[in-house]
């Protein structure tokens, strides 16, 4: 009877737990299915939108620097005059198209810079001038709505540029309308932008395989640019096919936002979309679901046979688990219930009972214990590939870190970076008190700034400890500036520590969070001695970076280090640069690197004669335009760039000045009518120094520069005066000197007599006597 009792008892347990852990598998499975879509599709909305609006942000950039260019070419005296005038003039087209050239080399991601007048009907550029066919005039005049004064365009341009034959190249188009003169048709400036400068940003979008396409909508609405992938392709590419019925697109709302939509194949698809503010374009990113939806069936398969093992593992529990809860219940049952209370062994029964569920205690402490240790170790490296801008890395990322608890889904983040040292260096690294003093500092940082925010905490290589705000505002909490003194104080006191806090600025999305990472570690660095037991910001420490006044002032600063062939200085002020830029994400800081990197290949392109250098160059600025995984990358390959050019000019010196003055002398002679024509121009298209340059001009041709120009502007003008019969004045402008009695100064040095004496000793024809005002 007693073993028949056990034997219920037993099977009562085995059965009920083996319920209780089907039902949880059952109910986990449900759960996790019915979560995984919503998630998916929430992820992927609120990742395209995030994107989405960068790129409108780029958008917005672009678009002021092009209307910047347009009012240049209303401002500049140059451009102005030959806008103004009603007939051809060619040494007016010729100072624009230099004013044009100069317009173009400050904006490196500007391919041709040009202006259409339509009383002349001429077309200038950096590049050419010519007059336009009906035709063309038509294309450009088309593109104009009757609502806005600018809009944007994408298309082919070619070698033949002004008739846009031979087209080779993708380019957006801004063209912007202008008015000079009161009456007529209204003048245009067309400037035109390398498609590269949106591309990579627009790459940025491709998270999944399949086809996927992003379309570009002006204000009217329109389409004007069709970035289209398919398959397992990474690289979207210009096509003429639009997936997106536009007419039965639901009205857009707000600045950002979602819609479902039907495509034309009748797949259904995630429709995101972001609109500029200030450019006017729309920006639609079309993903059919399928997509989003392709590593279902794989999680469905890896569910259930997940569940499957933990139903097998569940039996092996329950029945041992059943075993060693009825064992002693039953005990129990056999010496209590069936026997009188006098018995002796009552006292050892129940010391038995005791000693059973102190054991099953004990083994799940230590199995607690064990989970907490390997979440602890797994939660610290995937922050660690967050911090350096790694974390797309990790498969299903989003999912992995929301379980981690790190949110990457909040609007604004900030990095808080603290180092911690004795204040009499008697505590290294490797001594068992700097431990317990740097766990003490994390376990106050994290009560302290734990009551702002979701934080984690990560000790990088330099040991210091990084710690991640996630934010509701764009604000830095200003009650925590106290909190974090009180952490100086506290490590101060009870340890003898000294704490030195560094608040970085908070930055938008979790993509910036590398760039916010690495210029707030940075910023400490730098300022470690200077701010020591001190909290204090990063933007303190150096003030915010303006892109667009600051990129001349960078490539200037690095071309004159490479010119000294100073590696050392172009790291530091690579370092400098990249601290600025607390507030840019970093596929900015990329299309802003790359930038300068080919602004200076610009600056020294005339000192390549052989083409193998100027491959291998062109080849690191397709390294650094390609999609770098953090800053580290980026730096890395700008300053192999810079080592390049810098072993290319130290061979250039040895063995090309001859050519340098050579090219510069070819210039001259081509060039002499130029006014602005000197020594600096020439050094800068070489890559030299206008003192080093001026030796070698010398050298090479026996003059200095002023007095070679002065020679081949003089032959010129004695030409001119014995075969035409042009005023001496309009001589005089037409080989690049401006004012009349300085020409007439120079000629009499050079010939010993003035210009009118010398036509009429080079003449038999009898020459019309000059005004008053023109001899003098």
């Amino acid at each position: 009877m007693k073993s028949i009792s056990a034997n219920k008892l037993f099977k009562r347990y085995l059965i009920n737990i083996f319920c209780v852990v089907s039902l949880t598998i059952a109910l986990i499975v449900v759960i996790v299915f019915s979560l995984y879509s919503n998630m998916q599709i929430n992820a992927s909305k609120a990742y395209s939108i995030g994107q989405l609006e960068q790129v409108c942000e780029m958008t917005n950039l672009l678009y002021e620097q092009m209307r910047s260019v347009s009012n240049q070419i209303l401002q500049s005296a140059a451009t102005n005059s030959c806008l103004s005038t009603t007939s051809f003039d060619r040494l007016k087209e010729t100072s624009a198209a230099i004013k044009l050239r100069e317009m173009q080399t400050a904006n490196p991601y500007v391919r041709y810079v040009s202006f259409y007048n339509s009383a002349s009907n001429r077309f200038v550029s950096s590049s050419t001038a010519d007059f336009l066919t009906d035709a063309d005039i038509e294309y450009y005049y088309d593109l104009l709505s009757d609502t806005y004064s600018d809009t944007c365009t994408l298309r082919l341009i070619g070698a033949n540029y002004a008739t846009q034959q031979l087209k080779t190249k993708y380019v957006y188009s801004f063209i912007f309308e202008l008015r000079v003169r009161n009456s007529g048709d209204a003048d245009l400036a067309i400037i035109d932008v390398d498609e590269g400068y949106l591309s990579q940003a627009i790459g940025n979008l491709r998270t999944t395989n399949g086809f996927q396409q992003v379309l570009l909508l002006d204000r009217d609405g329109n389409v004007f640019s069709s970035n289209t992938v398919y398959d397992d392709a990474q690289e979207f590419t210009q096509s003429t096919y639009i997936s997106l019925d536009l007419e039965q697109m639901p009205e857009l709302t707000g600045a950002s936002g979602s819609f479902s939509q039907t495509l034309g194949d009748g797949t259904s698809a995630l429709v995101t979309y972001a609109r500029s503010d200030i450019s006017g374009f729309t920006i639609l990113n079309i993903v059919p679901y399928s997509n989003i939806f392709s590593g279902l069936p794989q999680i469905a398969v890896l569910t259930a046979l997940a569940g499957l093992i933990v139903l097998a593992v569940g039996i092996v529990i329950s029945y041992r688990t059943s075993a060693r809860l009825s064992a002693p219940i039953e005990v129990l049952y056999r010496n209590y219930v069936k026997k009188p209370s006098t018995d002796r062994r009552a006292g050892n029964e129940l010391d038995q009972l005791s000693q059973a569920f102190s054991e099953m205690y004990a083994k799940a402490d230590k199995l607690e214990q064990g989970l907490i240790a390997s979440y602890s170790d797994s939660k610290k490296r995937i922050l660690q590939r967050l911090l350096h801008g790694e974390s797309t890395q990790v498969p299903n990322y989003l999912e992995v870190y929301q379980k981690f608890g790190i949110n990457l889904l909040a609007p604004y983040y900030c990095i808080i970076m603290v180092n911690c040292v004795s204040r009499e260096n008697t505590l290294g690294p490797d001594d068992s008190n700097y431990f317990i003093c740097s766990y003490a500092l994390e376990n106050i940082v994290s009560e302290v700034a734990g009551h702002f925010g979701s934080i984690s905490t990560y000790r990088n290589s330099k040991n210091m400890l990084a710690v991640l705000l996630p934010l509701r505002r764009n604000e830095y909490p200003k009650r925590m500036d106290a909190e974090l003194h009180r952490i100086v104080d506290v490590m101060a006191k009870e340890f003898d520590m000294e704490t030195t806090i560094c608040i970085g600025n908070v930055v938008e999305t979790a993509a910036n969070i590398n760039m916010c990472y690495e210029a707030t570690t940075i910023a400490l660095a730098s300022s470690a001695i200077r701010n020591r037991g001190k909290v204090f910001f990063a933007d303190e420490v150096t003030q915010t970076m303006n892109l667009n006044q600051y990129h001349n002032k960078l490539h200037i600063k690095l071309a004159e280090h490479i010119r000294n062939e100073d590696l050392d200085a172009c790291s530091q002020e690579f370092d400098l640069a990249l601290s600025y830029m607390t507030n840019v994400s970093f596929v900015t800081a990329i299309t802003y690197f790359n930038h300068v990197m080919m602004t200076l290949l610009d600056s020294f392109s005339a000192t390549f004669s052989d083409d193998e250098d100027y491959r291998q160059l062109i080849d690191k600025l397709n390294e650094i335009n390609q999609s770098l995984p953090n800053v580290y990358m980026l730096r890395r390959k700008c300053m192999e760039f810079i080592s390049l050019l810098i072993r290319h000019l130290s061979l250039s010196k040895k063995y090309g000045n001859e050519q340098a003055a050579e090219t510069a002398r070819q210039y001259i002679d081509q060039n002499y009518a130029n006014p602005d024509l000197s020594l600096r121009m020439l050094a800068d298209m070489v890559g030299l120094s206008p003192a080093y340059f001026g030796k070698i001009f010398t050298a090479y041709t026996t003059y200095s520069f002023n007095d070679y120009l002065t020679n081949t502007r003089m032959k010129k003008a004695a030409s001119l005066l014995i075969e035409t019969k042009l005023p001496i004045s309009q001589i005089s402008e037409s080989i690049g000197i401006l004012n009349t009695n300085y020409f007439y100064s120079v000629f009499k040095k050079k010939f010993g007599m003035t210009p009118l004496a010398y036509r009429r000793s080079k003449s038999n024809l009898q020459a019309d006597k000059p005004d008053s005002s023109e001899e003098q």
